[in-house]
């Protein structure tokens, strides 16, 4: 974890889960701890609490490996555990467009700090691409974005993301 994300409380614990599952226990192949760390970054330099910086650091980790969310709760405590929940889509929904509506739905549903975390990995998400991102994900980037300010107001990492998206249009 780097050397600002040390002082994170719950923050060792978590990167040791995290650096455990994806060199051991991955189900998506390719995956890498180095997007969930910058999704923690992002969520630190922002000032968010440590929940919320720990579930950045974590919110992939459902969906990339086969980590249960009882051993997350165990781990990194209730909390942390139903924030990442919220931002794991529901594999068993079949259309791209269809999973990711039920994804931003469920994400507002969970609050503020969901939103808060979401806007984190697309703005990490964006800034680390190197090419056009394809248009359905676009899409889905921007709609996460529009609810999620309309339900929670513009933040500091909504504008950003909202600029990043424009070197898309």
């Amino acid at each position: 974890m780097p050397s600002d994300l040390r002082g994170v409380s719950g923050g060792s614990e978590a990167l040791a889960l995290l650096a455990s599952a994806y060199r051991s226990r991955l189900r998506r192949s390719g995956r890498t701890a180095e997007h969930p760390i910058a999704v923690a970054q992002l969520l630190h330099d922002d000032a968010q609490s440590d929940d919320v910086v720990v579930a950045g650091l974590l919110h992939d980790l459902l969906e990339d490996t086969d980590v249960t969310i009882d051993e997350l709760a165990d781990v990194c405590g209730p909390h942390v555990a139903e924030l990442v929940r919220a931002l794991s889509q529901d594999t068993s929904i079949a259309g791209y467009r269809d999973r990711k509506a039920a994804l931003r739905r469920q994400i507002l549903a969970a609050g503020p700090e969901a939103g808060t975390v979401s806007l984190a990995d697309k703005l990490a998400k964006v800034r680390g691409a190197d090419e056009r991102p394809r248009k359905r994900k676009l899409a889905h980037y921007r709609a996460t974005l529009t609810e999620v300010e309309r339900i929670h107001g513009r933040s500091p990492l909504s504008v950003a993301l909202r600029r990043e998206l424009a070197r898309w249009r």
